[in-house]
């Protein structure tokens, strides 16, 4: 019954009407406490700062693994940007992401990021034209089968949309929205928010899982075949007066397929161990997820975006 009022609260909240997004008339350019929670992108890669927090890449170098593809294109087609590898294939990708607020901000509102990289085909045109169907919404696996929509947060007169054309990789386009206050989503978790796409006629499909940690709230990324980082939601303030977000601790999760059903997939953590991220380590504590359990629905296939 808990349950049950609590995601009321977040539907109340939501709303659940649904509204198509076709064109930028459903978004607007943000300022003041939007643009600094979705807006802020000190190193111009596209990914504002909250998102590369969430990311792990660099919020002060548009490349951060210094390989010659950019943190944008890396982490939107589910590639590894902390890692140097080969230029990633060109196609219509999409994916979600959702943050907490940043420290110092009187903004206590999660926000729900999508971004697109759309690639022109047969001489048509790129652009917000080309995202032809949008649908979003959120489950939790207590509840099997009841999907939330998040439709009606996409037009809220705070949403944040932005669009880069570039030669050779596409249209980048941004579109963020606030939620709720942080608090009332972590009640709901674990949960899984969902976005589900029509791009220039092919159907793309991203997630993002969020789970309740001491530290608030965090989410799933996966950095390499079966393996996760489990990262909060908001930054971690450093110890100095200032607001520099000097430092960072990660929990590497290998995750294996344990049952499936009508709420999703059913994983078991069965290592754990840490990695580094801006210099600090995560400690001891990351051995205690072995033997976690985690459902997703969609499978961990959705965490990758498409």
């Amino acid at each position: 019954m808990q349950r049950q009022s609590s995601l009321a609260l977040v539907a109340a909240g939501l709303a659940t009407s649904i509204v198509v997004w076709t064109g930028s008339e459903q978004a607007v350019e943000a300022s003041g406490g939007a643009t600094a929670a979705a807006g802020i992108d000190l190193d111009g890669d596209f990914l504002p700062d909250i998102v590369e927090w969430v990311t792990l890449t660099s919020r002060a170098n548009p490349d951060t693994d210094g390989d010659a593809n950019s943190d944008f294109v890396e982490v939107i087609s589910g590639g590894d940007p902390r890692t140097e590898g080969p230029a990633l294939p060109a196609d219509q990708q999409m994916r979600v992401f959702v943050t907490g607020s940043q420290p110092g901000s009187t903004d206590p509102r999660a926000w729900m990021h999508v971004f697109y990289r759309v690639m022109p085909t047969g001489g048509a045109a790129a652009g917000a034209s080309a995202v032809q169907a949008f649908d979003a919404w959120i489950e939790n696996p207590s509840l099997p089968g009841l999907q939330i929509s998040l439709n009606a947060l996409f037009t809220s007169p705070e949403v944040v949309f932005a669009e880069r054309v570039t030669a050779e990789q596409g249209t980048w386009m941004q579109l963020s929205a606030p939620m709720v206050a942080e608090p009332i989503l972590q009640a709901v978790s674990p949960c899984t928010v969902w976005v589900e796409s029509t791009v220039m006629g092919q159907q793309l499909q991203s997630g993002v899982q969020l789970l309740p940690v001491p530290a608030g709230m965090a989410t799933m990324i996966p950095i390499e075949e079966g393996r996760f980082v489990l990262q909060t939601t908001s930054p971690i303030p450093s110890t100095s007066t200032s607001l520099t977000i000097e430092s960072n601790k990660v929990c590497v999760l290998t995750l294996e397929e344990d049952t499936s059903g009508p709420a999703g997939t059913t994983y078991i953590v069965t290592d754990a161990d840490c990695d580094d991220a801006n210099d600090l380590e995560c400690d001891s504590t990351c051995s205690q997820s072995v033997g976690w359990t985690v459902t997703i629905p969609g499978g961990t296939e959705l965490l990758s975006g498409s």
